[in-house]
């Protein structure tokens, strides 16, 4: 998985919340899922922490 870095600050990942959004554990800006913008065959996914990434698609391992 390649964790999504917050583009706010540049500085930290994105952590699941209670609520169904991810938060940045550093600037607290949040994002939804549906705010991703990945590239075709890429998917969405959290790992055990609870921090978001996505897996690259099958033609870019």
């Amino acid at each position: 998985m390649i964790t999504i870095i917050c583009a706010e600050c540049g500085r930290a990942p994105f952590g699941a919340t209670a609520r169904g959004i991810f938060r940045c554990d550093f600037c607290t800006s949040e994002l939804s899922t549906c705010d991703l913008v990945l590239d075709p065959g890429e998917v969405w996914a959290v790992d055990s922490a609870g921090t978001l990434g996505y897996l690259a698609a099958p033609d870019h391992l």
